[in-house]
């Protein structure tokens, strides 16, 4: 639901939800660096367009139609890109781990700091509207 009908509350809500979903993934992979057997996990970016893709065209017109699917877990997909795996076959690369981890933190902070701007806007536009 988008907050006072505005819908780039819902996108990143969304992006958010995404980034979040990401970070866990990314430190479960950290987590299990030295787990035998363990496969790195990642989200694909294309899922996610396509998530995105599928949302600007979902519309429900019937209250018994399934709506959009909220648990984002579906995304997560097993590494089979990384073909080089240590003796135990354990594929996760610390730096290549480490340097997601940096660049997802980097989108969580962009988009909080886009969503305190635009609730500043509308902070202002109230503000505004009472001094008038």
């Amino acid at each position: 639901m988008a907050f006072l009908n505005d819908p780039v509350f819902g996108y990143l809500r969304k992006s958010l939800d995404i980034s979040v979903l990401r970070q866990e993934v990314i430190a479960s992979n950290i987590a299990n660096a030295d787990t035998p057997g363990y496969k790195a996990k990642h989200i694909p970016f294309k899922d996610v367009l396509n998530l995105a893709d599928r949302d600007l065209k979902l519309k429900i017109t019937d209250p018994r139609h399934i709506g959009p699917q909220e648990d984002l877990n579906y995304l997560i997909r097993e590494d089979k890109t990384d073909y080089l795996t240590k003796n135990d076959k354990n594929n996760v690369k610390l730096d290549k781990e480490m340097t997601a981890l940096a660049k997802n933190t980097l989108l969580i902070n962009a988009l909080s700091a886009f969503e305190r701007y635009k609730f500043n806007q509308y902070k202002d536009l109230i503000s505004s509207t009472r001094n008038a």
